[in-house]
């Protein structure tokens, strides 16, 4: 029995439209099978969901931990107690133990032997910023990312072997100090890009995904946010923690005179850096590497670094939150390295060099307890509590602006307070290390969910960029005033003018609108991506 033309045509169309659903299908298995060995070709696709590796990249945030606590206590106090063995007061006499009438050479000059420090900090802070502008440019396009970062751990510990042995008293070995010290210094801004650019790797990976509502989501990504950047911090004050503990049984079990107490910092510092380069080399097994973004056809990656920089300018408008944001913490954080690298000098020059020491090392033994204490509270309050984040770094940014405000009146000889008493440098000790390593906690978490995707060193790096571009200025303007005047107090009063702007600028940060912005222009770049290759696939544009 035949057919007719329409049955036949039907029969034909539904052949046709058989064989386009069993293509679809076909593809449809396809693109699974190409996505599947895609996630197997690159494990960090779903790698940062893995605890294994999350308690690695904890690891390696204890290693840097020895070595930093040193470069923020004991080796500043070493340099300054070789700078009063070698300076002289200005009738040319040896210097005392205490009192500020104490000079030493510098340049062509001499200078204060405190203010020696604040410039050598000051110093080393300017050629930081060279080196972060030219790491923030090239990271996020390195497939070495996981070997810049054990590498420049293991560097880190290195520098701080030689400090042992540097004993003597007299200018080249003050030198020496000063040399090492800024290549430790340089060291930690790299470490710090290349750790910070990990933490919204963790986040992203822990987001859930469908139709979970966006505010949500964000919470939710937040709350992690808050437990991978606390640990991270946590466990870096435990390998201070360590390494000054340490110190401490250096200090009051080998003993020795006054005069040559500070060479048992001079050990411990050795000490930390054995520590950190020992586990930097165990961490190295056990951290993934991160694959790089495609680097653009004929670019060399030092060009590359000054393009981006450029490039960031220009992308202000598209992120105006993260940029707000990135400068308050910048100048929250010139503030808070300021406050404690006067306040840390203070306490000798105040209490006595060489008769403080060993109080010295349990001092600075419990600023890092307080601060992990500090940080710790925050994570477990922050998600229990109906205070919001922003409300809590006002708290934060409120007590930061109230110890500089309490420094300043130290400056005149008629007050009796201004961390004049010992009872005052404990008091604020605790508060100051704990609310500001929790602050520091926030920053990491706040700013990780401002940035656009595969951009975390670029965006990480420009916070560090930022902070040693300005943050050498303070110092320098601090050791200015300080050997000027020689008053140690006197630089509380411009750092108190910087955490006064920070909160201002904080003030005008839009949290949801940023993170808003952020997943927008995610999602219109993989779009364009999407039409780009469609129209390289078909060879002529996709039509509305």
């Amino acid at each position: 029995m035949s057919s007719s033309p329409k049955q036949r045509e039907g029969s034909i169309t539904s052949m046709e439209n058989s064989k386009d659903v069993a293509t679809t299908s076909q593809e449809t298995v396809k693109r699974s099978n190409d996505l599947d060995a895609e996630n197997q070709e690159n494990p960090e696709n779903s790698i940062w969901t893995q605890k294994s590796i999350y308690r690695a990249w904890l690891l390696l945030c204890f290693t840097t931990g020895p070595v930093a606590s040193m470069s923020r206590t004991y080796v500043p106090a070493s340099i300054q107690s070789i700078a009063r063995a070698v300076g002289k007061t200005k009738a040319g006499r040896k210097c005392g133990f205490k009192g500020n009438d104490c000079y030493v050479r510098f340049g062509t000059g001499t200078v204060h032997f405190t203010s020696y420090v604040l410039y050598l900090n000051a110093i080393s802070t300017a050629l930081e910023g060279v080196v972060a502008i030219l790491l923030m440019g090239i990271a996020d396009y390195s497939n070495y990312r996981k070997l810049f970062l054990i590498g420049s751990i293991f560097m880190f510990g290195v520098f701080a072997l030689p400090f042992a042995g540097l004993t003597g008293k007299d200018y080249p070995t003050m030198k020496a100090l000063s040399a090492l010290y800024a290549l430790i210094s340089i060291d930690n801004s790299i470490y710090q890009i290349l750790e910070g650019s990990y933490i919204p790797l963790f986040m992203r990976a822990s987001s859930p995904k469908g139709t979970v509502a966006e505010e949500v989501r964000r919470d939710m990504v937040l709350k992690r946010g808050s437990v991978v950047s606390v640990m991270g911090i946590f466990l870096g004050n435990v390998g201070g923690i360590v390494a000054l503990l340490i110190g401490i049984i250096i200090s009051y079990g080998r003993g020795g005179p006054i005069k040559d107490g500070y060479h048992n910092f001079l050990l411990a510092i050795t000490i930390a850096g054995a520590v950190t380069v020992a586990f930097s080399i165990i961490s190295a097994f056990f951290i993934p590497s991160v694959r790089g973004k495609p680097k653009p056809k004929g670019e060399f990656l030092l060009t590359l670094s000054i393009k981006r920089l450029i490039r960031l300018t220009k992308d202000i408008q598209k992120y105006p939150h993260a940029f707000l944001y990135c400068v308050s913490w910048v100048i929250w954080n010139v503030s808070y390295s300021n406050f404690l690298s006067v306040f840390v000098l203070l306490f000798r020059s105040t209490l006595g060099l060489g008769s403080s020491d060993a109080e010295y090392t349990v001092y600075t033994f419990m600023s890092y307890v307080v601060a992990s204490i500090g940080s710790l509270c925050w994570m477990w309050l922050y998600p229990r509590t109906k205070i919001g984040i922003k409300s809590w770094g006002y708290g934060f940014l409120a007590f930061s602006l109230f110890s500089n405000f309490w420094g300043c009146l130290g400056i005149s000889s008629h007050t009796k307070v201004g961390f004049k008493h010992r009872w005052e440098f404990w008091i604020f000790e605790v508060f100051y290390s704990a609310s500001s390593s929790a602050l520091r906690s926030l920053n990491r978490t706040v700013y990780s969910t401002l940035l656009p995707e595969g951009e975390e060193a670029q965006y990480f790096g420009l916070e560090i960029m930022l902070g040693v571009a300005t943050g050498w200025i303070g110092k320098l303007v601090n050791a200015t005033i300080q050997d000027r005047t020689n008053n140690d107090r006197y630089p509380f009063l411009p750092n108190l003018f910087l955490a006064l702007a920070s909160i201002i600028l904080y003030y005008f940060v839009d949290f949801e609108k940023g993170m808003k912005d952020a997943e927008k222009l995610i999602q219109e770049e993989d779009t364009a991506n999407i039409s780009y290759q469609s129209t390289e696939e078909n060879g002529e544009p996709l039509k509305n």
